[in-house]
């Protein structure tokens, strides 16, 4: 090795040490000379790393007492792997009544997939064959051929239920009759399909369109050929592709070297690479690249504090479970229209089925009604855009454009006037927004989701439209604790309220 290279080597690992001061030396050299000294390379693979084990912190940080409880609960998740179960607990958001419903769903799926793959199939049908012996003989007397494969699967997967295979069958036939025409013209047309009976279910399903079945047909046959393409690629294609499209090594200069001497002696850190665009950006000068990296550094903090903010808001939404959970002294009360137009499903699909001004004057009678009963002196409601501007009984409703882009940029101004700074202790939004969310929050605003309010305007009105139902966890045995899960009928609150029923 020439004394050039021992030098440039000596200086890479100089910054390695530098970036990541938590490694010890020697593994850092190992790395270096198990990538060929490519710097870039040995920094992406490193800064990955380090990604992973704060993530894993992190979420250890967020969920670890809770899959601790979780798994002392259920045995059956003790082989999950500890990340696995923190992955999922975020995905959920933490919801453990979720992460139950997904590991339940898990659990069946492998209790599937638990036959010993050493028996062949013919071998599983002749068992099968002996387990269902009485109700084939049953099948047979029917008139259905119990030669067939399909008679066995349906069979073990209704649990040797006959009188719904001789219906599933009846059903089979019903169609095969039904587009008898459309069978054979799509065979005169030389359309060829090996499962005449798929081909049935695909003209039900399009209300006997050729066209559309035709089309279905070709979906199935690029997505058969898609996955046998995928099965076949080879994985020295895939790492020999994967090395292509790796980054080209960045060689540092000696110029490079002696700049990066300099900005570190000045206090100057981060990706070397990064470091020196930024310090030729700044037209070589020390002094602007340390306020340059200075400003970059306080606007990832920046983010960095705004994701954690926006990832944690849901803790400070208030739940509402019974009608008296409501807040007292309540002055003011905002409505994000936009944001509520898709909670209720009967006015979502009022709202898809482009008759957004009824849904918004839905939602305005329900707050309208539901104030009657809570008697809040200001409720507004605020859409982005909206022409229907008439007060609904004590609701004022508002649009905030042009004035403002978006109800968001609305509400966080109002709620950012001085004169409403000591209001805000008195006010509650009802968004789901999670980004605006934070931004109210941090001006003192209580905060309400949709689906919770919809919630609470049942229980003002019409208390007769919750229905409590008793669950039980993953496992269940006679140990279990039942828990109770409420369902609030919200079509009907509107069907009632709003006079709309689609």
């Amino acid at each position: 090795m020439s004394t050039n290279e021992q030098q440039q080597n000596t200086e890479q690992l100089t910054m390695l040490k530098d970036r990541f001061p938590h490694i010890n030396e020697n593994k850092l050299t190992r790395v270096l000379q198990r990538h060929d000294g490519d710097f870039d390379k040995v920094c992406a693979r490193l800064s990955q790393r380090e990604v992973r084990c704060n993530k894993w912190e992190s979420l250890e940080t967020r969920f670890g007492p809770a899959i601790t409880t979780l798994q002392q609960e259920h045995p059956s998740i003790q082989s999950f792997k500890r990340f696995r179960l923190l992955k999922t607990m975020e995905h959920f958001d933490g919801d453990i009544g979720k992460v139950n419903e997904f590991l339940q769903k898990v659990e069946t799926k492998h209790c599937h997939k638990d036959r010993d793959t050493s028996i062949s199939r013919c071998q599983r049908r002749e068992e099968l064959k002996t387990k269902y012996a009485s109700q084939l003989a049953q099948l047979a007397t029917s008139g259905i051929n119990v030669d067939r494969p399909w008679v066995l699967r349906l069979l073990e997967k209704h649990e040797g239920d006959v009188n719904k295979v001789i219906e599933i069958k009846a059903k089979f036939a019903e169609f095969d009759t039904k587009y008898a025409n459309q069978i054979a013209q799509l065979e005169a047309e030389g359309f060829s399909i090996k499962n005449k009976r798929v081909l049935a279910r695909l003209l039900e399903k399009s209300n006997g369109d050729i066209d559309v079945v035709k089309q279905l047909v070709q979906e199935r046959q690029e997505k058969h050929l898609k996955r046998k393409e995928h099965r076949s690629t080879s994985p020295t294609t895939k790492t020999q592709e994967g090395n292509e499209t790796c980054r080209k090594r960045h060689d540092f200069n000696s110029d490079d070297l002696e700049n990066l001497k300099k900005l570190r002696l000045a206090g100057v850190h981060g990706n070397p690479r990064n470091v020196l665009a930024t310090f030729h950006e700044c037209n070589d000068s020390i002094e602007l690249t340390q306020a340059r990296m200075q400003e970059k550094k306080h606007k990832r903090c920046h983010r960095r504090e705004e994701r954690a903010s926006v990832a944690d808001i849901h803790n400070a939404y208030i739940t509402i479970n019974q009608r008296e959970d409501w807040p007292r002294d309540i002055e003011q009360v905002y409505l994000d229209g936009n944001n509520m137009m898709f909670v209720v499903d009967s006015l979502r699909r009022l709202c898809l089925n482009r008759a957004g001004k009824k849904t918004e004057r839905a939602i305005g009678e329900i707050a309208a009604a539901w104030n009657q009963q809570m008697h809040i002196p200001n409720v507004e409601l605020i859409y982005d855009s909206t022409r229907q501007l008439d007060q609904i009984d004590t609701v004022k409703v508002t649009s905030a454009q042009p004035t403002y882009k978006t109800t968001d940029d609305m509400l966080v101004d109002i709620v950012r006037r001085p004169e409403n700074h000591e209001k805000n202790k008195r006010t509650i939004v009802i968004t789901s927004d999670r980004a605006l969310a934070v931004l109210l929050q941090r001006e003192g605003c209580l905060l309400v989701k949709p689906k919770n309010w919809f919630a609470h305007c049942v229980m003002v009105l019409t208390p007769d439209l919750i229905n409590d139902e008793e669950t039980t966890g993953m496992i269940t045995n006679a140990s279990s604790a039942a828990t109770v899960k409420t369902h609030y009928n919200f079509d009907e609150l509107v069907r009632r309220i709003a006079k709309i029923d689609i």
